[in-house]
């Protein structure tokens, strides 16, 4: 059956309060917000952005939400997972508050806690059993696993390594512990063209593993220390690194959707999606800078269905453009490997309904 994704037309210029205002409006129409009860304790998952990126959700945005959602349970708060890589401000709780206040989350703008779910350095988790082809457990951060309910809230974008982010990589890796974005990403080392590489050593700094050296003017890559990120393949100027697109990318996105299925699960179901397609550019939010917008802004999209919020955002952006702007971007990967899998797990539906609000 065909889910409901509802959708309120946003164009590039929106002022903050055009934005608040158009998003409110979709939520009120939408009913995105039905599964929260009294008194939950509802997290708002969201990505804060890096230091130096703001194509990220803004706070300015979403203060009508937070008193819709205020006005049912006081319980809320925003929340997000450390990261792998060390170079990054999100790599331990108190830089990725710090960071979060800077961009705009704090208590005095937002009047709602910022919680970094998975603790101090990342290694606070709870096993959510799935008994699923590539997992049987996932280590989805302990706070996610105590919220009665949880909203996702997800700046649509490319990946260098899922060919498209949205809703389900927000729930999936941005729902996992540190280890257990480890988990997904294990397994996945970049190829290596030494004849392309210049030794500029712009690898070697940005590698968080500390996985690569210089050797005789060349990098190398100690492949059992490479946790896969793919920092160096973005950073690489020469195109000595590429990341191997091959069915282990298929493999990445599996996992994805199975820790997804552990987040979804570990709140017995009881999400809400709302995705924007603002400031939509190549690569994700976690790059420490602005990359020039790969399409116009074209709306905010809200349902309760996962996997028809994100299968309509990609279709309505590619429609736009009349071909496939992920696969443009990122030929090699083929994104809807994830939409497939998730909608075979019965996560959600890849058809729906486009209701225009």
């Amino acid at each position: 059956m065909a889910s409901d994704v509802f959708i309120i037309k946003v164009k590039n210029g929106d002022s903050d309060n055009i934005m608040a205002r158009k998003l409110n409006a979709l939520i009120d129409a939408s009913g995105v917000l039905g599964f929260i009860k009294k008194d939950d304790y509802t997290g708002i998952k969201i990505h804060f952005g890096e230091e130096g990126n703001a194509g990220h959700i803004r706070p300015e945005w979403l203060k009508g939400l937070v008193e819709r959602l205020r006005s049912v349970t006081e319980n809320i708060f925003f929340t997000d997972t450390n990261v792998l890589y060390k170079q990054s401000k999100r790599t331990n709780a108190v830089d990725h508050l710090k960071l979060a206040y800077s961009h705009g989350f704090g208590f005095q703008n937002m009047n709602v806690p910022v919680i970094i779910a998975d603790g101090l350095r990342g290694r606070n988790y709870t096993d959510v059993e799935i008994n699923k082809k590539r997992f049987s457990k996932v280590k989805v951060a302990s706070d996610i696993t105590d919220c009665d309910s949880l909203l996702a809230l997800t700046h649509i974008t490319g990946h260098i390594m899922t060919g498209f982010a949205g809703a389900i990589k927000n729930l999936g890796m941005g729902c996992a512990s540190r280890r257990g974005k480890f988990e997904q990403h294990c397994g996945i080392v970049p190829d290596f063209n030494p004849t392309e590489c210049s030794g500029c050593g712009l690898c070697v700094s940005n590698c968080p593993a500390g996985a690569i050296t210089l050797s005789r003017g060349k990098a190398k890559i100690d492949e059992a220390s490479c946790m896969g990120c793919g920092e160096c393949v973005v950073v690489c100027k020469t195109e000595a690194l590429n990341a191997k697109w091959s069915e282990t990318l298929a493999n990445l996105q599996e996992k994805m959707v199975e820790y997804a299925c552990g987040a979804v699960e570990a709140v017995d179901r009881r999400i809400g999606c709302i995705n924007f397609l603002t400031n939509i550019t190549k690569d994700c939010d976690c790059l420490a800078k602005d990359e020039p917008r790969i399409v116009e802004d074209i709306g905010i999209l809200a349902s309760n269905d996962l996997v028809s919020i994100d299968a309509a955002s990609a279709e309505i952006l590619n429609g736009l453009r009349g071909k496939d702007i992920f696969r443009q971007e990122h030929p090699e990967i083929d994104w809807t490997v994830q939409l497939r899998y998730a909608a075979s797990m019965g996560l959600g539906e890849t058809d729906y309904k486009l209701r225009t609000v």
